[in-house]
């Protein structure tokens, strides 16, 4: 496996550039779309419950089964194969962790904080982008990690539609039965999500408020 690494490293570095551009192109559009959604619908149980059971059934649907969908619906604007439908299918994948997380989120500031900041003359808006999030940022990042690694696995099958990335030493491994390039691929997509994970806690980390870092210093040592 490392010699076939070795002396295939110039289209494992064109390969792994066309996965990372896939996920970076999706997270954006992801997160904007998902946290959104979970502002949205936090206030509203009816709407809530809607819009989760949907993003239930959205994930139940098999990726493959996901991008087949998104090549159809594609098709008509020139855009069915390549790039567009595999951020198509994980922005769909990454729906309900990041939009169920802000929910959570949301609903986990304390009823007493947000008391308080309604007394201090705080407007809604004032308090959900002052208050609720910066409080909620802890969930919500633990739902757009599980959306990153999730994508860095369902971006493999990104190959399959045109759009290249390390999908392509797994699925052309398996055709050829080489077992050298097969693991080649699934080693490093392994690789890449624990590394995603690792940058995403990190900045999760500095985007967390003070006070809320202290209070999880002070729960650990108790």
């Amino acid at each position: 496996m490392i010699q076939y690494i070795i002396s295939n490293s110039s289209r494992f570095a064109t390969e792994l550039s066309r996965h990372l551009y896939i996920i970076a192109a999706s997270l954006p559009i992801s997160v904007v779309i998902g946290v959104t959604a979970g502002i949205l619908i936090a206030k509203n149980k009816r709407a809530e419950q809607i819009v989760i059971n949907i993003a239930n059934i959205l994930m139940t649907i098999p990726s493959l089964a996901l991008f087949g969908f998104a090549i159809i619906l594609l098709s008509p604007i020139q855009m069915g194969i390549g790039v567009p439908p595999a951020i198509f299918a994980l922005v769909i994948y990454s729906f309900l962790p990041i939009t169920r997380n802000t929910v959570l989120a949301l609903h986990a500031v304390p009823s007493g904080t947000i008391e308080a900041a309604r007394g201090m003359g705080m407007t809604p808006r004032q308090i959900l982008r002052k208050i609720q999030l910066p409080l909620a940022v802890p969930l919500i990042m633990a739902g757009i990690r599980n959306a990153v690694v999730m994508g860095v696995s369902v971006t493999t099958i990104s190959y399959l539609v045109g759009a290249g990335g390390m999908g392509y030493f797994i699925f052309a491994g398996l055709s050829r039965t080489r077992l050298d390039m097969v693991l080649s691929g699934a080693v490093i997509v392994a690789a890449l999500g624990i590394a995603t994970n690792y940058l995403l806690v990190v900045l999760e980390r500095a985007l967390t408020p003070q006070g809320l870092k202290l209070e999880e210093e002070k729960k650990k040592e108790k």
